[in-house]
């Protein structure tokens, strides 16, 4: 899109020879650039990375929560994983207390 450097308009093509901009308000008038278009480049990556498949006893080493003594409501574990979230209202702020069992994944959460 180009505009008249005279009034600032924006240049339409001519009805009698479309390879000339003409200005609407003030008759500006120049010739079309060729302007190359954007050419596509694609980059090659190489191999692609497999995907790792961890089994159960390999999960316990990958566990990035801390983890602390709280009994299971469901099946009675002793170890759950933890974190908190913490919300903000104009007027409230709270922290909520999330726990997961490590044997049968459940979680609560305590508002406090």
């Amino acid at each position: 899109m180009d505009f008249c450097p005279k009034c600032g308009s924006i240049l339409q093509t001519a009805k009698k020879d479309p390879f000339i901009l003409k200005c609407p308000k003030c008759k500006f008038q120049k010739p079309m650039e060729y302007k190359e278009p954007n050419k596509k480049t694609s980059l090659k990556l190489g191999k692609v990375p497999e995907i790792a498949v961890i089994d159960e006893s390999q999960e316990v080493m990958l566990r990035l929560l801390p983890t602390i003594h709280v009994v299971c409501e469901i099946c009675g574990n002793t170890e759950s994983e933890t974190w908190n979230v913490e919300t903000a209202n104009e007027n409230i702020h709270s922290t909520i207390s999330f726990f997961r069992c490590t044997k049968c994944k459940t979680t609560r959460r305590e508002s406090g």
